[in-house]
């Protein structure tokens, strides 16, 4: 009956903070492509949720090997009136037969905006984030029809979060602000499954932030919060399947 009595005061607490606060962040999943040869293209579109208490987006990611080693990739993902992100990112790859290892460098850039009515309040989040990037995976696998691989994210988010509340007759207006760096890592995991070049995807990620001033929450001062997992679903095109 404790354990029980927790569970449900944990979730009341999750909830109250997601009514109350702003969702200033979630996970940016993107697809890993797990390139394999110079001339592979990759195209997915996906849909995505964020939880526990999140916002529901669609994304879109275009993968290329350039080179026989340099891959560049592009994302970009919108969840309507609140806002959206974008990524672009380049770095190196290497396949073993049907394994294959990448690693980028990158960059992203995002933000929400939403009112709070019942407060009274406004929120703008705007964060920029440089980031490094290692996946690792199968592809091909079972004749072509499965891709399989895990990845991780680490990157410093800038946040420019802004809580506001305007003056009233009787108040003057009131300013919430966080613009402390934080700390990011970003673990993912990964499934496409399907035709040799058309496959079905699912991606789960989890985002751990800290801050890196005093307060190891990033967001307190502006009284904003984010999602830690993000789960999303589509369906990825590879143009070339010549040596999966």
């Amino acid at each position: 009956m404790k354990r029980l009595n927790l569970t449900f005061l944990t979730i009341a607490s999750l909830i109250s903070m997601a009514l109350t606060s702003c969702i200033a962040y979630r996970p940016q999943v993107v697809e890993m492509p797990l390139i394999h040869e110079k001339g592979e293209l990759q195209v997915n579109g996906s849909l995505g949720l964020s939880a526990p208490f999140g916002d529901a987006w669609l994304g879109a990611t275009v993968s290329y090997g350039a080179t026989d080693w340099l891959a560049v990739q592009a994302h970009a993902n919108w969840n309507g009136a609140a806002g959206g992100y974008g990524q672009v990112a380049a770095g190196a790859f290497k396949a073993w037969n049907k394994a294959v290892l990448e690693g980028y460098v990158g960059y992203g850039l995002g933000g929400n905006n939403w009112n709070d009515k019942n407060n009274g309040r406004t929120f703008s989040a705007l964060y920029h984030l440089p980031f490094l990037q290692a996946d690792f995976g199968w592809a091909g696998l079972a004749n072509g029809h499965v891709d399989i691989g895990l990845g991780l994210k680490a990157g410093c988010l800038f946040p420019n979060i802004v809580n506001t509340k305007p003056a009233t007759e009787t108040q003057p207006e009131s300013i919430m602000r966080s613009t402390v760096p934080a700390a990011l890592v970003e673990p993912q995991i990964f499934l496409r499954a399907g035709g040799k070049r058309l496959k079905w995807t699912l991606n789960l990620g989890y985002c751990y932030l800290r801050g890196t001033g005093s307060d190891p929450d990033p967001f307190a001062g502006a009284n904003a919060i984010y999602m830690p997992f993000t789960i999303n679903t589509g369906l990825t095109y590879d143009f070339n399947v010549i040596n999966k």
